[in-house]
């Protein structure tokens, strides 16, 4: 048997393994080096498959896969800069817990480091942000085939388990790479006979669940049912039954609550409890001395509102309690005195059944009368003023958006203004934005990614220099079957400085910065064939939003705005707000 037959066997054995594991998504870019893995994954009836020519593109679509399943997606890509593509990406899901499998194609050890081309040490290098990594040797016939099903197994296991997040097995082959019928000898395989009949895992790995101890339900408990003035802070959720037990806490304890935006309660019909301005309330610093609260519960991932952070800087609990179901440090003040981790819907249904019911008090009532006059404040000024602004296309959004659908934000301005200025109303809307890392590249690809992994049309609200960071991405929107309507914020370079204290150095802001560009999309959304529309004024962008949504193929809707004029009316927003937070 010799060994070249074995590139074909063993990656048939890695990709038939993936897919018994619940890892049936190959996101694959061209490559040579990678011809054993991309042949097997393209020819495994059990497997589907994304082929992207941007290996960014690639991780980045199986990164927004995972935020919508729960489930990782495997990346596979050549060797050399093709897999140091991949290292935003990583990360990101590394830093919000999100499953993926990267294999990476390498040459063998005798063209490594010896001036060989496309070579780079990839071994280990992601080395702080994986959950597990394996150097998979040349195949070889003195290596049994039960090693590459037991170590993709723990692959997956380490990945989904527990603490998830990426793993990478690194794949060396030699030539040839292209498929070859393998000349298997029977004594090599008779170790994995009954595997090869049956459609399980080689090893199964029981899930690990983490749950509160009786102790620590007591403690919290008790903590609970002696506050008098608590509040609820919800970051990230990554599911409905994760939301449905929140919201059954919510009604339970009725303190107020601030709902990120990528929690999902945002902007549905919530109980009133749920503050939707609290970051712009936090404006005030006589407002934020009246409402310390004696007790915070933080549930889920971290929250979008720098400004929230701060407050509880300056008005530290007594208590203040993170739950979450990683063993990740939440705590940027250094203000948090119980971590939790526990698995979050369970223990929000136990905190349920052992606490006293609370009614509404005054702390709360206080919060849901001040956010009630900040909502007049916001829809006033938007409303007053013909400007086609960046609050406005948020607050949009958050009317038109259907129901059941997908909602992407991506990080810098748009994140903060929906969490800002929308509305709520809207019905299982699932919301999602990259805030591991809150980078501005890979944000079309990763919705693109999200769009797939539910199913349901994508809404995608993002800036012109991230739309520029991904442009090359429009090409995976062409090709899905479910549509991503991607709303671009072309204010000529990034709004968010203006927020910075770099802003007053007219003599390098502009240039060095905003990085003021006279781009437009058009001619590069129809190169890609997809519809565009190019707004101006407010019942265009309407029109506009509702046709794409109606039409539901995918599309770019190009929103020209002034970032002077929007600076202008954000802080004309604030002022007011804080006027009435005086009184």
């Amino acid at each position: 048997m010799a060994n070249e037959n074995l590139n074909t066997f063993w990656a048939e054995l890695i990709v038939d393994e993936l897919v018994r594991c619940g890892i049936d998504y190959f996101c694959i870019s061209p490559g040579s080096r990678s011809t054993p893995l991309t042949a097997e994954a393209a020819r495994n009836k059990n497997a589907k498959t994304l082929v992207c020519i941007d290996v960014r593109n690639s991780a980045f679509h199986a990164l927004g896969f995972a935020r919508a399943t729960g489930r990782g997606a495997a990346v596979i890509t050549t060797s050399g800069t093709a897999a140091a593509n991949l290292y935003p990406a990583i990360t990101e899901a590394s830093n919000d817990n999100l499953s993926m499998v990267i294999l990476t194609a390498d040459r063998p050890p005798e063209l490594i480091d010896n001036g060989s081309n496309q070579t780079i040490v990839q071994p280990n290098m992601f080395a702080g942000y994986t959950r597990f990594q394996f150097d998979l040797p040349c195949p070889d016939k003195n290596i049994p085939p039960e090693m590459i099903l037991t170590t993709i197994d723990q692959a997956v296991y380490r990945s989904t388990s527990g603490y998830p997040g990426p793993v990478h097995v690194n794949c060396r082959y030699r030539k040839p790479l292209e498929p070859i019928e393998a000349d298997i000898d029977p004594g090599y395989t008779k170790n994995i006979g009954s595997w090869k009949s049956s459609d399980k895992p080689f090893s199964a790995y029981s899930s690990a669940t983490v749950a509160a101890g009786k102790d620590t339900v007591s403690h919290l408990t008790g903590i609970i049912d002696q506050t008098s003035r608590g509040m609820i802070m919800v970051g990230k959720l990554s599911c409905d039954v994760q939301r449905q037990s929140v919201l059954n806490l919510i009604c339970k304890l009725r303190w107020p609550v601030y709902a990120d935006i990528t929690s999902g309660l945002r902007l549905t019909d919530c109980p009133t409890n749920i503050i939707r301005y609290f970051d712009q309330e936090l404006l005030s610093d006589d407002f934020n001395k009246q409402v310390r609260p004696e007790t915070v519960i933080h549930i889920g991932g971290r929250t979008t509102s720098k400004r929230i952070g701060l407050f509880f800087a300056e008005n530290r609990p007594d208590n203040y309690i993170v739950i979450k179901d990683t063993p990740q440090r939440y705590d940027p003040v250094h203000a948090v005195t119980i971590h939790v981790q526990s698995d979050i819907g369970q223990l929000c249904q136990t905190l349920c059944e052992s606490i006293i019911p609370h009614k509404q008090d005054d702390f709360g009532k206080f919060y849901e009368q001040k956010a009630k006059q900040v909502d007049l404040v916001i829809e006033e000024n938007i409303n007053e003023t013909a400007l086609l602004s960046e609050p406005f296309i948020a607050r949009e959004i958050s009317r038109l958006i259907p129901d059941d659908s997908n909602l992407f934000l991506s990080s810098s301005m748009p994140i903060r203004d929906m969490d800002l200025y929308s509305i709520t109303g809207r019905k299982n809307i699932s919301v999602a934005a990259n805030r591991g890392v809150s980078g501005i590249d890979g944000v079309i690809s990763t919705a693109s990614g999200f769009a797939i992994g539910n199913g349901k049309i994508t809404t995608l609200l993002i800036g012109d220099l991230a739309f520029i960071h991904d442009v090359n991405a429009l090409a995976v929107l062409k090709s899905l079957k479910i549509p991503v309507i991607a709303i671009v914020i072309n204010n000529h370079g990034g709004g968010i400085f203006h927020f910075l204290p770099i802003a007053e150095s007219k003599d390098i802001f502009e240039e060095y910065f905003a990085a003021d560009h006279e781009f437009c999309f058009e001619g590069v959304t129809k190169t890609f064939g997809l519809d565009y529309y190019k707004v101006t004024d407010k019942s265009d962008f309407t029109n506009s939003y509702k046709a794409a949504l109606e039409k539901a193929v995918p599309a770019v809707i190009e929103v020209v705005t002034d970032r002077n004029e929007n600076l202008k009316l954000r802080k004309t927003i604030k002022n007011q707000i804080l006027k009435i937070l005086h009184q």
